[in-house]
């Protein structure tokens, strides 16, 4: 029987693999596809800002040479026949031509309101993708957990909610990387690879130009390095595990103060001490995501982050100059603060607590305390 389900668990976790392959081929195309769109629309908006002034220039000529014929009208007995029929073709070729313009002003605006919904389409598909491939990972390191083990354990919810909650915190980590690599490296290397193309024509037709391309593709690898070293850091900085929590933070806070300029300070109280390696991960993540929320929310111009150290407890506080907010129906309907609920499940993981006091106008303070489970000595 157990040879069975076994075999039932192992074909299941097959299928449900393949299924996921196939979203992640759908959710790759649709990025394509939305790409080619994105480009299009592009060259779509410089056509009808064209199309625009020469639909306008084309007006002023119609009015002149009707303004034009309507006088030689007039004034018939002044002008020859040749004339009148002279500011006839001109009248005539001029009103053709406006709505030539016209009618491909209409198509331009047709097709690009076409691309608009095909985008707004395409990512919502993509989105639906992602989702679904969140979803089914989940299934799968569920069942990988092992079934018949999670049934013989007295708190199997408990058990259960948890697994959820990791797993669902490494997927959200997952996409978030993936959007970073996405929009960050992998565009500049898709420009990197265009502009090769191009010094590499440039050397057949004009050799000196190459030069002042390559200093620009330089420039660009540089930046491309740049963006990769700090999504490396944001995954797991090196310093977190050579040197402790303090080290690491203070890096971030001086990256986070040079991208988003708000001023950072940084405060030690108590005996800084090594934590549990799973626990300094999780202080770096909790503070983390706290300064992820003050750059996308708080409008503030200065943050203060601080580290308690006490016997039993390691608190980090991040109190910021923002526009501030009400705290409990942000917790209750999250919406723009959804990073708050993040937060707030991955400090109940470690037994710790999370406290938020905000006033509209006058900033918010984050505390978070978790177990102050040690490693070994003290760092001095």
């Amino acid at each position: 029987m157990s040879d069975q389900l076994g075999e039932i668990m192992k074909n299941t976790l097959t299928a449900i693999e393949s299924g996921k392959e196939e979203i992640f081929l759908i959710a790759e195309a649709s990025r394509s596809e939305s790409q080619r769109l994105t480009n299009e629309f592009s060259q779509l908006k410089s056509e009808m800002i064209e199309i625009i002034a020469k639909v306008e220039y084309q007006e002023k000529v119609d009015r002149q040479l009707r303004q034009k014929l309507m006088e030689v009208s007039r004034a018939h007995q002044k002008h020859t026949e040749n004339d009148m029929i002279m500011a006839y073709a001109e009248a005539k070729d001029a009103q053709v031509n406006l709505q030539l313009l016209r009618a491909h002003e209409v198509q331009l605006r047709k097709r690009r309101d076409d691309i608009e919904r095909s985008l707004r389409q395409m990512h919502a598909t993509i989105e639906r993708a992602q989702n679904l491939i969140t979803h089914v990972s989940m299934a799968i390191s569920l069942l990988q957990g092992g079934i018949e083990e999670a049934l013989q354990t007295q708190n199997y919810e408990q058990r259960v909610e948890m697994g959820l909650r990791v797993i669902r915190a490494q997927e959200e980590e997952r996409r978030r990387v993936a959007r970073e690599i996405h929009d960050g490296p992998a565009q500049t290397l898709a420009n990197i690879v265009l502009r090769l193309e191009i010094a590499e024509k440039l050397l057949e037709v004009d050799p000196s130009r190459v030069k002042a391309e390559l200093k620009d593709l330089k420039n660009l690898v540089r930046s491309n390095l740049r963006d990769i070293r700090r999504i490396i850091f944001d995954l797991r900085p090196m310093a977190l595990d050579d040197l402790g929590i303090v080290p690491a933070i203070s890096k971030y806070l001086d990256n986070f103060q040079e991208n988003y300029g708000i001023n950072c300070k940084l405060r030690i109280e108590g005996r800084e001490k090594r934590l549990l390696p799973s626990m300094e991960v999780a202080l770096f993540r909790l503070v983390q995501e706290g300064m992820t929320n003050v750059a996308k929310h708080a409008h503030s111009t200065d943050v203060e982050i601080s580290l308690i150290y006490q016997e039993d407890w390691t608190i980090a506080r991040i109190r910021d100059n923002g526009k501030g907010f009400e705290v409990n129906s942000a917790m209750i309907a999250p919406g723009e603060h959804f990073g708050l609920v993040g937060m707030r499940e991955r400090v109940e993981m470690f037994s710790g607590h999370l406290s938020i006091r905000s006033n509209l106008g006058k900033g918010t303070t984050i505390e978070l305390s978790i177990p102050s489970s040690q490693e070994g000595g003290t760092t001095t």
